[in-house]
């Protein structure tokens, strides 16, 4: 008689292995999806951009070659700087103090909005929105906040002065002035005042959460050398290595939702993506720990225990206004 054939089951170690193998293999799969899901949402949120600044070249088409202001609502309308350079009157908008014929990309004032919230009317009456034609395009897939607005245009951008504000050409004016720059190398109304459309910011995502529920005025950064060690001697370029006293850093910031896809396009209508390089500066900025030192954060200087702390201000300094905004040499570097 022949035996029985015998049946043999897994052992409980090589269940746990298959059930090891599969696991993994899901979560695999999930960092896959997740990974695709960012791309395809950071190639939106580019995409969202490019329309922005294919518009206000449009708009800039329809009007004379000027662009609409980088503003969400009026501000100053007049006033004289005074330096060694000499005396600049400025006017802003002819002098009218009339929000509605102010030429604000975004209508962000009055019935426009509810309290410090926009409605989507602060977008369909601002001066670009018949260029760009849908209030989604506004919206970044990356913006997890309930705001209908997730981007703000450059303050280097269609204005007479800086942001067209007062306070930043009376801050900003006597150290453009120590390297030769004067107030009507400001001037960023038209598209000719761009020496470097394909180098020079026109939209950028911004989280401007200190104080507002949606992007106040037009984005800037302090483009003055931050205070610090002198270079050595026999640097190329010391004039623009000049400290700036009250140096403010980052007066505003790009959106952290995610620090590796910090979207904005520049002049001539191209896009980019950049990963923030010292994401310290991101949780100074807005934490945790804490709810973070918010606007006007002047960061510390490179070094070797810190880490490349400028990094990050110096890539987007360098696209703000290139040929007017004098270039500091040597860079800085973690040194």
């Amino acid at each position: 008689m022949r035996p029985a054939p015998t049946r043999r089951g897994f052992t409980v170690t090589e269940l746990l292995v298959v059930v090891a193998i599969i696991a993994l293999l899901v979560a695999l799969l999930i960092v896959g999806l997740d990974k695709a899901r960012m791309m395809a949402r950071t190639a939106s949120c580019l995409s969202n951009q490019r329309q922005i600044s294919l518009a206000n070249t449009s708009y800039a088409t329809d009007n004379g070659g000027a662009y609409a202001s980088n503003r969400t609502s009026n501000g100053v309308f007049s006033f004289t700087l005074t330096n060694a350079c000499g005396s600049f009157p400025i006017l802003i908008n002819k002098g009218n103090t009339i929000q509605d014929s102010y030429h604000s990309w975004t209508a962000s004032y009055g019935t426009n909005m509810n309290g410090s919230t926009e409605l989507e009317s602060a977008l369909t009456k601002g001066r670009l929105y018949s260029h760009i034609g849908s209030p989604a395009v506004y919206k970044s897939p990356l913006d997890p906040t309930s705001r209908i607005r997730s981007y703000s245009l450059s303050g280097f951008v269609g204005g007479t002065v800086p942001e067209d504000s007062e306070e930043w050409a009376n801050k900003w004016d006597d150290w453009f002035c120590s390297q030769g720059v004067t107030p009507r190398e400001w001037v960023t109304t038209h598209v000719k005042h761009h020496k470097y459309p394909s180098q020079t910011i026109m939209s950028i995502v911004e989280d401007d959460n200190d104080g507002f529920n949606f992007n106040n005025q037009g984005w800037v950064i302090d483009p003055r050398p931050p205070l610090g060690s002198p270079p050595p001697p026999g640097t190329p370029n010391p004039g623009a290595w000049a400290n700036a006293a009250g140096w403010e850093g980052w007066i505003d910031w790009p959106a952290f939702w995610h620090p590796s896809a910090i979207t904005y396009s520049y002049v001539d209508g191209s896009t980019e993506s950049y990963s923030m390089q010292n994401e310290k500066v991101v949780s100074a900025i807005q934490g945790p720990p804490g709810v973070g030192l918010g606007h006007r954060y002047a960061q510390p200087a490179d070094n070797l225990t810190m880490g490349p702390w400028r990094r990050d201000w110096m890539h987007l300094r360098e696209r703000m206004l290139p040929g007017v905004i004098p270039p500091m040499i040597p860079r800085y570097q973690d040194q």
